[in-house]
């Protein structure tokens, strides 16, 4: 090849993201991609569905800038280096699996590429005050779940890495809350902004989104697959609280069970036994040293699961925590199972399920959020589903107690579930530190 088509080829590759795309990563872009690649602006906000390709298009984007733009610094963002790893990890991926590219790769780390023209991408964790990130500044940010990301740290640390070299901003997610950044930025109309729902990637067939739409419950499937900001205006816990009680952290894994040693501490459990159409979930908080909650521990058994499978589950956790109490739905399962709980665990009580119980523990999990003192993982079925408990003041009928006339009734939407969220009300109930209000009846043995 001539000197002077070669010349030509490198300009065109430079200047054309989508053909280095095509040419040089051999990948078939969907038209949404192609747009997403082409756009020049320096702010972007990218809301797309779930599995429509937003991971491989940032992916491509940041390749073509890093290789054709010397001595630059890409930043890869994200609430933990978890979900940070996840984009960096298919960026190096790429990399390595191409000859020549791979080639321009001067160091290689678990968390950065350096590459021969003296430009480098890192991925970082923002934590919830951005700490390991100051310091740096960057050509070009990708800020992966950005919902997620706490607000002040995308304004007041992310931002101004970009002041000094007229960068480029990403951010990308799906919903999640109105009252962020992220939305706004959405709806601003100085970003270039781009919204994809699932039914636009060819990918994705029609009958899999229809079985997912009768799975999931509609207002989920309209967040995760038609990338719309929606909340029902009854739901008892709003996204904007849940959000700022969140973190992106593993829970415990069934590795971490086995009973050894120990682990000494204070652990708080709650347990929801299913029936038919509903799941058994357990829950375990651990309490910290500033005085709020982390969940570590969210086992959701398979449907029709025996609760003697499930009360074993109980006795090895509580073989290897110290558990200072712990509270189960009583309402489903009867009091010989709670007495053969308390045959290994007696402090573990059992909770009849009214009304007025039901209002005082939602009451109870709505001010620990709202206290910041319960500490959530980035689990979107968990979110989901503490979000889409709904209610409404019920009237009053002659046959109720007088303790339980005017309460809240609370209900979920068709098709969803919230056994995951009434095992973590109990769980919370059980780290009650003294009987103020709200206070239950409990049943003693």
């Amino acid at each position: 090849m001539a000197s002077k088509d070669i010349n030509q080829t490198k300009a065109t590759l430079r200047n054309n993201p989508i053909f280095f795309a095509e040419a040089i990563l051999n990948l078939e872009l969907f038209q949404y991609q192609a747009e997403l690649l082409k756009c020049t602006s320096k702010r972007i906000v990218a809301c797309w569905a779930r599995q429509t390709g937003k991971t491989t298009a940032i992916a491509a984007k940041v390749i073509h800038f890093a290789y054709t733009n010397a001595k630059t610094t890409t930043l890869i963002v994200s609430s933990s280096l978890r979900q940070s790893m996840i984009m960096f990890g298919i960026i190096e991926n790429t990399i390595q699996k191409h000859p020549i590219l791979r080639k321009s790769v001067t160091k290689s780390t678990r968390t950065q590429i350096q590459l021969t023209n003296g430009s480098q991408i890192t991925a970082l964790p923002c934590g919830p005050d951005g700490a390991s990130l100051r310091g740096f500044t960057a050509d070009l940010i990708v800020m992966d779940e950005a919902a997620f990301m706490p607000e002040d740290v995308i304004a007041s640390v992310i931002f101004p890495m970009l002041a000094t070299t007229n960068g480029t901003a990403i951010m990308l997610s799906t919903p999640w809350g109105r009252d962020h950044i992220y939305y706004r930025s959405f709806k601003n109309p100085n970003y270039w902004s781009q919204h994809v729902k699932a039914e636009q990637c060819p990918r994705i067939t029609k009958a899999f989104l229809e079985e997912q739409r009768r799975d999931i419950g509609e207002l989920r499937y309209k967040m995760e697959y038609e990338a719309e900001f929606v909340e029902d205006e009854n739901s008892f816990f709003k996204q904007d609280l849940i959000r700022e009680c969140t973190e992106d952290y593993d829970l415990l894994s069934e590795d971490q069970l086995i009973p050894e040693d120990k682990i000494t501490g204070y652990y708080y459990l709650g347990a929801d036994f299913g029936k038919k159409v509903d799941y058994s979930v357990i829950t375990m908080l651990k309490q910290e040293e500033n005085e709020s909650y982390r969940l570590i521990q969210l086992k959701q058994f398979p449907l029709g699961t025996p609760y003697t499978d499930i009360v074993a589950y109980i006795q090895r956790l509580n073989q290897k925590f110290d558990i200072v109490r712990g509270y189960v739905d009583q309402s489903a399962v009867g009091e010989s199972l709670i007495e053969e709980i308390n045959q290994f665990a007696p402090q573990i009580n059992g909770l009849t399920f009214t009304s007025k119980t039901k209002q005082d523990l939602m009451i109870l999990l709505q001010t620990r959020m709202e206290q910041k003192r319960l500490i959530l993982p980035l689990d979107r079925a968990l979110l989901t589903q503490i979000n889409e408990q709904q209610y409404r003041f019920g009237k009053s009928k002659p046959t109720q107690k007088p303790e339980e006339k005017g309460t809240m009734t609370f209900y979920h939407p068709p098709n969803a579930h919230d056994d995951q969220l009434w095992a973590l009300a109990l769980a919370t109930y059980a780290a009650k530190e003294k009987e103020t209000e709200p206070h239950l009846t409990i049943i003693q043995k």
